[in-house]
């Protein structure tokens, strides 16, 4: 362009009149693009509604379970100490820390020179006693014919008195002849007497060699068990767990002295855990109980009665599921509540946990491991869903009409990885409700949903049912979702 058409336009924009022409195109413009636009059109309600997934509640006869936790102890733990003093003269060459060992094993040998003396001086002793309770006997035999003679001889005595004093009286005895008589008839009495004060005093004498001899009795057996108490054998099939003498090592026995300790041990046949079980959750599980176990006419149930009518099964993992689990047995509940975490303690025991022990499969139970324990009750007629069909104690379900309804349940049990409701104690959902699996959000009450049969969570329900000792009523699965 020229310099002289640039001057033209600037002139003719500085004129006034040019603003209101550009304004009035531009508007013209404007509009012409808006009537060319194509026609808006509505879209359909249809096109949102929300897709879902769901299955059906199925009524099934299952056992409830809760799931605790605790800490494993042995069931008998030993903290050896000598019984006798001495020097150690002997020790099991594999007396270390770890090492197990079986009853009877023969572990530690204290000097046993003064404890064999000792048992040959009561052996000596008890012989003596013996003789002497036995000389005592006679004794007594003897002074019982000797008064039986006595007193025969006395009725002798008695009788030539007798007639010597009316022979006397007619002058053909002399006096001093009545007076010899006489004489020797006190005699007589006085050996009879004295023969009854021996009878007397016999049987006290005796009382006291029979004592002397259980005294000597006990005082044998008392040299017996010392001169046992020198060999230290495992009273149990046990672990050792710390070791506390050494050779040529003097030990005393008896007190709290750590110069008696001899080692620490545990069994192995029997662990105990003292699982801690949520106390919400244990007062649901026990309102299964049979509580005609507790009816009784006992002022306090004995539990040894009670606790094999309960149904119980138990079983012990570890937390992380490495392992195969170990089947137990409930000994005992807890004597009190845990304040802080508000638990309930049940004591469960696994036996011969060394005997089942798989490498790679099933570890040994040792002291301190902290496991996972399964109580299971009595089977129960449930309904069952999923445990990640739950939203914060609400499940989704869709009515009639395919609209999304919220439910809150509040009396839930578990079974594993499967949501329990039991129907008598809820009724706001039944067998055959569609429950949404699908995790909706927003899930909105009362939304319109388009639901479709979840076919793989039914089918993995009834794979977690088949884990279950309790026969499964099989869930038939088809296009239609009915059982």
């Amino acid at each position: 362009m020229s310099f002289l058409g640039k001057v033209n336009i600037n002139t003719w924009l500085q004129k006034k009149i040019a603003f209101p022409i550009i304004a009035i195109t531009g508007l013209v413009v404007m509009v012409f693009i808006v009537k060319l636009q194509p026609e808006m059109k509505h879209q359909p309600a249809a096109s949102l509604v929300t897709p879902v997934n769901y299955i059906q509640v199925k009524s099934q006869l299952i056992k409830p379970e809760i799931i605790g936790y605790g800490v494993i102890k042995p069931d008998i733990t030993l903290q050896a100490k000598a019984e006798v003093s001495g020097r150690i003269t002997y020790i099991h060459p594999q007396l270390k820390k770890g090492e197990i060992f079986s009853k009877g094993t023969l572990l530690l040998t204290i000097d046993d020179k003064d404890y064999l003396l000792q048992l040959r001086q009561a052996q000596a002793d008890l012989l003596v006693s013996k003789a002497n309770l036995q000389e005592m006997t006679l004794s007594i035999e003897n002074n019982e014919l000797e008064l039986s003679l006595a007193l025969e001889k006395l009725k002798v005595r008695d009788a030539e008195y007798i007639r010597i004093l009316k022979l006397s009286q007619t002058g053909v005895v002399s006096k001093s002849s009545l007076n010899g008589e006489k004489q020797n008839l006190l005699k007589q009495k006085q050996e009879v007497q004295q023969l009854k004060n021996k009878k007397t005093l016999l049987p006290s004498t005796l009382s006291v060699m029979k004592a002397h001899l259980e005294i000597s009795k006990a005082n044998l057996e008392k040299s017996e068990r010392d001169l046992a108490r020198t060999q230290v054998t495992m009273p149990f099939d046990g672990r050792i767990s710390q070791v506390y003498t050494e050779l040529t090592q003097y030990v005393t026995a008896g007190g709290l002295s750590s110069a008696g300790q001899l080692f620490d041990a545990f069994t192995l046949n029997k662990v105990m855990i003292n699982a801690q079980f949520p106390l919400d959750q244990f007062r649901l599980f026990a309102q299964n109980f049979n509580r005609k176990a507790f009816a009784n006419n006992k002022n306090t149930p004995d539990m040894k009665d009670v606790l094999p009518s309960l149904g119980l099964s138990v079983m012990v993992k570890d937390p992380g599921g490495l392992f195969e689990a170990w089947p137990a047995t409930v000994e005992r509940f807890s004597d009190n509540l845990d304040a802080k975490s508000r638990t309930v303690g049940i004591m469960v025991s696994v036996s011969n946990g060394y005997k089942k022990v798989l490498p790679g499969t099933r570890p040994p139970l040792l002291e301190g491991m902290y496991m996972k324990v399964i109580l299971a009750g009595k089977p129960k007629k449930m309904l069952i869903l999923p445990r990640y069909a739950l939203h914060k104690k609400q499940v989704f379900t869709i009515d009639d009409k395919n609209l999304l309804q919220r439910i809150t349940l509040d009396k839930l049990q578990y079974h594993g990885d499967l949501l329990l409701i039991d129907p008598t104690k809820e009724q706001i959902i039944q067998a055959n409700d569609k429950v949404i699996t699908t995790d909706v959000f927003p899930a909105v009450n009362g939304m319109e949903v388009s639901p479709i049969l979840d076919d793989s969570a039914t089918k993995q329900m009834i794979l977690w049912l088949e884990n279950d000792s309790v026969p499964i009523n099989s869930i038939a699965v088809n296009k239609a979702g009915t059982q």
